[in-house]
């Protein structure tokens, strides 16, 4: 038994060490907030190509003289701002059946489409999506081909990422930390990391890609917070998100319900929850589509 035991806590240590080590050191980082120092590199000579002062790099790094090596990862500050997407939407339907027919019209002319919601004031409208694009000249190619089958009113909305107070899935530990601010204390299992500010609850969790050290999945919650950029009621969030993609009630507080806002774009999935009160933000909550 006592062997047992003992076999449990170093398990318990040895995770803990691997833990430490992810999150303090940088191992693997996302690239485009990390550089890899190469031959010939120097604090001074990153910090002139990348903009920045060699107190900064060092600081950001916890760096405390200015030895780096081959090989050695150094975090960047400064965010970098997911790029814009353009998707082609045409057409809003009541119903959902006459937007199923226009899909398959265009399937048999070869253009690939798929039913998006919108709620708005409490009114859902079914939309025609064909496609999403990184190029703008890709989607303007794309609306002109859905204006010529049919869909006259085709046009382009420019969207960026799903995020929440400018973190998006795909940001590094550093960049959230830069957006939210130090914690009082952190608390880790396994890839979830709890950031408390203000010792009474967690105001982030923030799950991690083990092997590139990206997000792929955040939780905030403006109630242990100290941000007023961060969206706090129904207004705000519309104001910042737009209306959402659809719109569901949940049970919460035993037998209350409370009610979602769910966006989805790219991938992405972001809900949002309020209070009973209909109106108070409860929680954001950022994660990858299956």
């Amino acid at each position: 038994m006592k062997k047992i035991k003992r076999f449990v806590q170093l398990s318990l240590s040895l995770l803990l060490m691997i833990s430490l080590l992810f999150f303090a050191n940088g191992f693997g980082y996302a690239d485009d907030g990390a550089v890899t120092v190469k031959k010939g590199d120097t604090l001074y000579s990153l910090s002139k190509k990348y903009n920045l002062t060699v107190e900064e790099l060092k600081g950001f790094n916890g760096l405390k003289n200015n030895t780096i090596y081959i090989g050695q990862i150094l975090l960047l500050p400064g965010l970098k701002e997911s790029e814009p997407m353009y998707s082609v939407v045409g057409g809003s339907f009541s119903k959902k059946e006459n937007a199923n027919k226009q899909i398959a019209v265009l399937k048999k002319k070869g253009i690939d489409a798929a039913v998006i919601t919108k709620v708005i004031n409490d009114q859902t409208y079914y939309r025609i999506q064909a496609g999403v694009f990184s190029k703008k000249t890709n989607a303007e190619k794309q609306k002109e081909l859905l204006r010529k089958n049919g869909i006259k009113d085709a046009y382009i909305v420019t969207n960026k990422n799903l995020q929440i107070h400018g973190v998006y899935n795909g940001s590094t530990y550093s960049q959230l930390l830069q957006q939210f601010g130090k914690p009082v204390k952190t608390e880790d299992q396994l890839n979830i990391r709890s950031l408390y500010y203000n010792d009474e609850g967690a105001g982030v969790r923030v799950n991690f890609n083990m092997e590139n050290g990206s997000v792929f999945g955040l939780q905030a919650y403006p109630e242990f917070l100290k941000l007023g950029t961060l969206p706090k009621d129904k207004n705000q969030v519309i104001n910042v998100y737009g209306y959402p993609n659809a719109v569901k009630n949940t049970s919460c507080y035993e037998s209350a319900t409370c009610e979602q806002f769910i966006y989805q774009f790219n991938k992405n999935k972001l809900i949002i929850q309020f209070d009973r009160d209909g109106k108070t933000v409860q929680y954001f909550d950022l994660s990858r589509m299956q």
